[in-house]
């Protein structure tokens, strides 16, 4: 898949979550963006990504998110935000398995 080498994926994706005291990304829009966006790069179909519910809509915060291959193999990615629109990049950052 990867080979040990470092692979970064830059992506900007608006996806901010519906309005509440503390504004919150939309985790599941936020998981298909970026499953697509990871399967149109790496041409493997079949991607899913896990990212927290609750990651507040704030420029610069980091956090980070678990994707799965369909054989199981799983990769960290650290996703920063890019504003506090939704706006996000990411680059992976560790591989299992």
């Amino acid at each position: 898949m990867v080979n040990g080498t470092l692979l970064v994926l830059v992506a900007v994706l608006a996806l901010a979550g519906a309005c509440s005291r503390t504004k919150t990304l939309d985790a599941q829009g936020l998981d298909t963006k970026i499953a697509s966006d990871m399967q149109a790069n790496l041409g493997i179909e079949g991607l899913t990504v896990s990212c927290p519910d609750d990651v507040p809509a704030e420029a610069g915060h980091m956090f980070q998110c678990t994707v799965t291959t369909p054989d199981g193999k799983t990769m960290t990615i650290e996703v920063t935000q890019s504003d506090d629109q939704g706006n996000v990049t990411y680059k992976v950052v560790g591989e299992e398995g």
